[in-house]
């Protein structure tokens, strides 16, 4: 099992940057690691760390990857069952590479799954195993390139044709048969059996059912003893199809690793995170790529969260969205928060677009849970809006996150709250007639105005 991958001097780390990698402990999910960020943070260059050692003795870095500011030298290390391993750019300097140790058995097992899954519809016959294919397969540099030999790996998979297609065809959603035919002319091709009489070749395949099969044929044959990398495995696929995938990763993962690198929430899994998945985001800053990972703790409120029968969308999709984002959120107690701020926003003519954390914390007492959760996950810029009846725990809040922002409303909701018979038990910035109270009007306007000065700022 690796336990954790280094890295310096490669493209913006221009200081030594950790990532653990989660290890599994037989709880479902437990040995997936999710990577997370905005565009531009880093995530690719850390999945192509992963990529160079796969390559073993193909490594080299060009100088445009090398950082001049970590002395245009690479180093790339790994812990992994018990011993520990770096993959460096040679004494001389350059581009070369050298393993160190040079003992090829003690050189981790990696199968690496690039982004742009793309092969050449018509293609020769060959059969390669996972191995060779992994150690063999050129280089995808460009977008749109074709992987090179891929439908080798195709005529392996015939071969074990039902472990292939019953995940395909559980991911897919339904029974989806296929082959591999030849043309008059000699070429083979991929043919997908729709039904009876209808058929598709691999000339005329939607992306998503190319993906899906590059997808599938990384996870039938996958090992515990090895590390399978998955960059952004939901590329093309329909959000119904990402969830079935995450499932099929998910169960795998009680024994052996796979990290993928995604942009989509469908691909965050809380439940395996409780397990012990990890969640890591990397982030750009001004002095370079960063590293941030949940901590023991995080999962405690993870599942505190996730524990809570009443408020069960606190870690939804419109929640888990926020770890894609650059920074900038605001976290509010309840649903009813971020419904009536956006109405407060329109009410009064404003049109600032302030990033809600989802549909609230689920509660006051959970704002600091979820940003002790997104604190570790390395955002700089939070705030928290309370009630005007809490400013007890809006004190411990400045107390313990002094550098994030917190506001306290006026009154003592967002709106009045009666009880049956109608009496008066809070009062709020709306009436109950969801009317913006005249007296909240300017305190209204200025606080929208401060909360956006802050997130755009």
């Amino acid at each position: 099992m690796i336990e954790s991958i280094s890295v310096t001097g490669f493209r913006g780390f221009q200081t030594q940057q950790t990532l653990n990698l989660a290890v599994p402990n037989a709880a479902k999910g437990s040995g997936l690691t999710i990577l997370i960020g905005p565009n531009g943070g880093g995530k690719s260059t850390v999945v192509e760390c992963f990529r160079k050692l796969s390559r073993r003795d193909n490594a080299s870095f060009t100088e445009g990857k090398r950082n001049k500011t970590a002395g245009d030298r690479i180093s790339i290390k790994l812990k992994f069952n018990g011993a520990e391993g770096e993959l460096k750019t040679v004494p001389a300097g350059g581009s070369e590479t050298e393993w160190v140790p040079v003992n090829k058995h003690q050189f981790p097992k990696i199968y690496f799954l690039p982004s742009r899954r793309v092969f050449n519809p018509y293609f020769g016959r060959g059969i390669w195993g996972r191995e060779t294919y992994a150690q063999n397969v050129g280089n995808f540099n460009f977008r749109g390139q074709s992987i090179d030999h891929f439908s080798y790996r195709l005529f392996n998979a015939l071969e074990h044709y039902e472990a292939f297609t019953k995940i395909f065809s559980r991911i897919y959603g339904r029974r989806l048969d296929w082959t591999i035919d030849q043309n008059d002319t000699g070429q083979y091709y991929v043919k997908i059996i729709k039904s009876k009489t209808v058929t598709h070749n691999s000339d005329g395949l939607g992306e998503g059912i190319v993906s899906l099969m590059f997808l599938v044929d990384a996870l039938f044959e996958s090992s515990p003893d090895e590390l399978l990398v998955i960059d952004e495995p939901e590329l093309s696929l329909h959000p119904q199809l990402q969830r079935r995938l995450l499932y099929e990763i998910v169960s795998l993962t009680s024994d052996r690793q796979i990290l993928i690198a995604t942009h989509s929430p469908e691909m965050v899994d809380i439940a395996s995170v409780i397990n012990g998945a990890s969640i890591a985001r990397i982030a750009d800053e001004e002095d370079g790529g960063k590293i941030y990972e949940i901590d023991d703790k995080s999962r405690t409120c993870f599942k505190r969260l996730d524990d809570d029968l009443f408020n069960p969308h606190a870690f939804g999709y419109d929640s888990r969205s926020c770890f894609f984002a650059e920074d900038n959120i605001i976290i509010t107690e309840g649903q009813e928060d971020v419904v009536f701020l956006r109405k407060l926003e329109n009410d009064l003519d404003l049109h600032f677009n302030i990033p809600f954390w989802g549909y609230g914390a689920g509660g006051s007492g959970k704002i600091e849970t979820i940003t002790h959760i997104l604190s570790t996950m390395g955002f700089k810029k939070l705030g928290a809006i309370f009630d005007g009846d809490k400013p007890e725990e809006a004190g411990r809040f400045r107390n313990k996150y002094p550098n994030y922002r917190c506001w306290v409303l006026q009154a003592d909701d967002i709106r009045d709250k009666v009880d049956r018979e109608g009496n008066l038990l809070k009062s709020g910035i709306f009436d109950i007639n969801k009317t913006i109270k005249e007296q909240h009007k300017a305190y209204a306007m200025d606080l929208l105005r401060e909360i956006n000065e802050f997130v755009t700022g």
